[in-house]
Protein backbone atom coordinates (compact mmCIF):
# COMPACT_ATOMS: atom_id res chain seq x y z
CA UNK A 1 0.00 0.00 0.00
CA UNK A 2 1.20 3.49 -1.04
CA UNK A 3 1.73 5.96 2.27
CA UNK A 4 -0.67 8.54 1.12
CA UNK A 5 -1.94 11.07 3.20
CA UNK A 6 -5.02 13.22 3.34
CA UNK A 7 -3.42 16.39 2.31
CA UNK A 8 -2.54 14.39 -0.86
CA UNK A 9 -6.21 13.08 -0.94
CA UNK A 10 -7.38 16.67 -0.55
CA UNK A 11 -4.72 17.97 -3.52
CA UNK A 12 -5.13 15.43 -6.55
CA UNK A 13 -8.62 14.21 -5.56
CA UNK A 14 -10.17 11.80 -8.32
CA UNK A 15 -6.53 12.10 -10.32
CA UNK A 16 -4.84 10.21 -7.24
CA UNK A 17 -6.60 6.85 -8.46
CA UNK A 18 -4.71 7.37 -11.97
CA UNK A 19 -1.53 7.84 -10.33
CA UNK A 20 -1.72 4.57 -7.86
CA UNK A 21 -2.88 3.00 -10.84
CA UNK A 22 0.31 3.40 -13.10
CA UNK A 23 2.37 2.79 -10.02
CA UNK A 24 1.05 -0.40 -9.13
CA UNK A 25 0.65 -1.52 -12.89
CA UNK A 26 4.12 -0.83 -13.52
CA UNK A 27 4.85 -2.89 -10.07
CA UNK A 28 2.81 -5.96 -11.12
CA UNK A 29 5.20 -6.11 -14.60
CA UNK A 30 8.21 -5.66 -13.29
CA UNK A 31 7.20 -8.17 -10.43
CA UNK A 32 6.45 -10.46 -13.48
CA UNK A 33 10.16 -9.65 -15.23
CA UNK A 34 11.72 -10.44 -12.08
CA UNK A 35 10.10 -13.94 -11.96
CA UNK A 36 10.38 -14.64 -15.12
CA UNK A 37 14.14 -13.95 -15.26
CA UNK A 38 14.68 -15.99 -12.30
CA UNK A 39 12.68 -18.91 -13.86
CA UNK A 40 15.04 -18.59 -16.82
CA UNK A 41 17.90 -19.18 -14.64
CA UNK A 42 18.76 -15.93 -14.71
CA UNK A 43 19.58 -13.86 -11.41
CA UNK A 44 17.34 -11.07 -10.50
CA UNK A 45 18.17 -8.07 -11.01
CA UNK A 46 16.67 -5.98 -8.63
CA UNK A 47 16.91 -6.56 -4.65
CA UNK A 48 13.59 -4.26 -3.66
CA UNK A 49 11.23 -1.31 -4.69
CA UNK A 50 9.36 1.58 -2.88
CA UNK A 51 7.26 3.68 -4.67
CA UNK A 52 5.31 7.24 -3.72
CA UNK A 53 3.14 9.62 -4.61
CA UNK A 54 4.94 13.25 -4.56
CA UNK A 55 3.42 15.11 -1.39
CA UNK A 56 0.96 17.94 -2.08
CA UNK A 57 3.30 20.46 -0.66
CA UNK A 58 6.40 19.17 -2.79
CA UNK A 59 3.93 19.52 -5.89
CA UNK A 60 2.70 23.06 -5.15
CA UNK A 61 5.84 24.31 -4.86
CA UNK A 62 7.26 23.04 -7.87
CA UNK A 63 4.07 23.94 -10.09
CA UNK A 64 4.67 27.69 -8.40
CA UNK A 65 8.14 27.45 -9.34
CA UNK A 66 7.49 26.78 -12.97
CA UNK A 67 4.50 29.33 -13.35
CA UNK A 68 1.70 26.75 -13.25
CA UNK A 69 -1.46 27.24 -10.93
CA UNK A 70 -1.35 24.80 -8.24
CA UNK A 71 -3.60 22.22 -8.90
CA UNK A 72 -3.98 18.45 -9.71
CA UNK A 73 -4.44 19.08 -13.17
CA UNK A 74 -1.24 20.76 -13.93
CA UNK A 75 0.26 18.29 -11.64
CA UNK A 76 -0.55 15.51 -14.40
CA UNK A 77 -0.18 17.60 -17.22
CA UNK A 78 2.54 19.85 -16.39
CA UNK A 79 5.06 17.20 -14.24
CA UNK A 80 6.16 14.17 -14.81
CA UNK A 81 6.89 13.10 -11.48
CA UNK A 82 3.59 12.78 -9.38
CA UNK A 83 4.47 9.59 -9.49
CA UNK A 84 7.58 7.65 -8.57
CA UNK A 85 9.12 4.16 -8.17
CA UNK A 86 12.82 3.77 -7.44
CA UNK A 87 14.05 0.67 -8.15
CA UNK A 88 17.37 -1.04 -5.98
CA UNK A 89 19.58 -3.17 -8.07
CA UNK A 90 22.68 -5.25 -6.79
CA UNK A 91 24.92 -3.95 -9.47
CA UNK A 92 25.72 -1.46 -12.14
CA UNK A 93 24.94 -3.91 -14.81
CA UNK A 94 21.66 -4.92 -13.19
CA UNK A 95 20.56 -1.43 -13.84
CA UNK A 96 21.39 -0.97 -17.29
CA UNK A 97 19.54 -4.54 -17.33
CA UNK A 98 16.76 -3.47 -15.83
CA UNK A 99 16.47 -0.45 -18.15
CA UNK A 100 16.66 -2.92 -21.27
CA UNK A 101 13.29 -5.27 -19.57
CA UNK A 102 11.34 -2.01 -19.14
CA UNK A 103 11.60 -1.12 -22.42
CA UNK A 104 10.19 -4.02 -23.91
CA UNK A 105 7.39 -4.07 -21.40
CA UNK A 106 4.02 -4.47 -23.83
CA UNK A 107 2.46 -0.92 -24.69
CA UNK A 108 5.00 1.38 -22.98
CA UNK A 109 5.80 4.60 -23.94
CA UNK A 110 9.09 6.10 -22.70
CA UNK A 111 9.11 10.23 -22.15
CA UNK A 112 12.71 10.65 -21.62
CA UNK A 113 15.77 9.05 -20.12
CA UNK A 114 18.63 10.06 -18.24
CA UNK A 115 21.78 8.77 -17.37
CA UNK A 116 23.30 9.84 -14.18
CA UNK A 117 25.39 6.93 -14.02
CA UNK A 118 27.74 7.72 -17.13
CA UNK A 119 27.31 11.43 -16.22
CA UNK A 120 26.73 12.18 -12.60
CA UNK A 121 25.28 15.34 -11.33
CA UNK A 122 28.18 18.13 -9.96
CA UNK A 123 27.03 16.99 -6.60
CA UNK A 124 27.75 13.35 -7.57
CA UNK A 125 24.01 12.34 -7.15
CA UNK A 126 24.01 8.85 -9.56
CA UNK A 127 21.06 7.19 -10.80
CA UNK A 128 19.15 6.39 -14.29
CA UNK A 129 16.06 8.01 -14.64
CA UNK A 130 13.25 7.30 -17.03
CA UNK A 131 9.85 8.38 -17.60
CA UNK A 132 7.34 6.50 -18.96
CA UNK A 133 3.26 5.58 -19.23
CA UNK A 134 1.73 2.58 -19.50
CA UNK A 135 -2.21 1.24 -20.18
CA UNK A 136 -4.26 1.05 -17.25
CA UNK A 137 -5.93 -2.16 -17.43
CA UNK A 138 -8.62 -1.46 -14.59
CA UNK A 139 -9.97 1.56 -16.97
CA UNK A 140 -12.53 1.20 -19.52
CA UNK A 141 -10.35 3.24 -21.88
CA UNK A 142 -7.53 5.14 -21.58
CA UNK A 143 -7.29 8.64 -19.94
CA UNK A 144 -6.88 11.62 -23.18
CA UNK A 145 -3.44 12.72 -21.63
CA UNK A 146 -1.05 10.10 -20.52
CA UNK A 147 -0.38 9.90 -16.95
CA UNK A 148 3.49 9.79 -16.06
CA UNK A 149 5.53 7.83 -13.92
CA UNK A 150 9.12 8.33 -12.84
CA UNK A 151 11.71 5.72 -12.65
CA UNK A 152 14.82 5.67 -10.88
CA UNK A 153 16.83 2.67 -11.15
CA UNK A 154 19.85 2.68 -8.81
CA UNK A 155 22.39 0.30 -6.79
CA UNK A 156 22.33 -0.28 -3.09
CA UNK A 157 25.09 2.35 -2.21
CA UNK A 158 23.68 4.68 -4.85
CA UNK A 159 20.44 4.80 -3.28
CA UNK A 160 21.81 4.77 0.36
CA UNK A 161 24.06 7.84 -0.59
CA UNK A 162 20.86 9.64 -2.33
CA UNK A 163 19.02 8.96 0.53
CA UNK A 164 21.78 10.70 2.70
CA UNK A 165 22.27 13.38 0.72
CA UNK A 166 18.39 14.55 0.53
CA UNK A 167 18.15 14.78 4.17
CA UNK A 168 21.33 16.76 4.51
CA UNK A 169 20.65 19.29 1.35
CA UNK A 170 17.25 20.71 3.52
CA UNK A 171 19.56 21.71 6.57
CA UNK A 172 19.60 25.51 6.53
CA UNK A 173 22.29 27.82 8.39
CA UNK A 174 25.04 24.58 8.87
CA UNK A 175 28.62 25.75 9.01
CA UNK A 176 31.19 25.08 6.26
CA UNK A 177 28.07 24.00 3.61
CA UNK A 178 31.00 24.22 0.80
CA UNK A 179 33.21 21.39 2.96
CA UNK A 180 29.71 19.19 3.46
CA UNK A 181 29.30 19.58 -0.32
CA UNK A 182 32.68 18.51 -1.25
CA UNK A 183 32.45 15.76 1.61
CA UNK A 184 29.42 14.63 0.22
CA UNK A 185 30.75 14.68 -3.84
CA UNK A 186 34.23 12.58 -2.38
CA UNK A 187 31.79 9.75 -0.86
CA UNK A 188 29.56 9.89 -3.95
CA UNK A 189 33.41 9.23 -5.99
CA UNK A 190 34.30 6.49 -3.69
CA UNK A 191 30.90 4.64 -3.40
CA UNK A 192 30.75 4.54 -6.95
CA UNK A 193 34.47 3.04 -6.91
CA UNK A 194 33.22 0.69 -5.19
CA UNK A 195 30.37 -0.45 -7.11
CA UNK A 196 32.75 -0.87 -9.98
CA UNK A 197 34.90 -2.92 -8.05
CA UNK A 198 32.19 -5.35 -6.72
CA UNK A 199 30.86 -5.52 -10.50
CA UNK A 200 34.63 -6.78 -11.55
CA UNK A 201 34.58 -9.06 -8.80
CA UNK A 202 31.00 -10.68 -9.83
CA UNK A 203 32.20 -10.65 -13.55
CA UNK A 204 35.46 -12.40 -12.71
CA UNK A 205 33.19 -15.07 -10.51
CA UNK A 206 30.74 -15.77 -13.51
CA UNK A 207 33.45 -16.35 -15.85
CA UNK A 208 35.33 -18.65 -13.93
CA UNK A 209 32.27 -20.38 -13.39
Amino acid sequence: MLDVTAEERDFYGGHLILLEGVILEFLSCVAMIRRYQVGRGRTDPITSSHARIKSADSMRRKLRLRGFPATAENALREMRDAAGVRLICPFIDDIYRTAALIREIPGIQICREKDYIHTPKPNGYRSYHLVLTLPLRFLPSQPAAPVWLEVQIRTIAMDCWANIEHQLKYKRDIPDQKLIVRELKRCADEIVSTDLSLQTIRDLLESAG
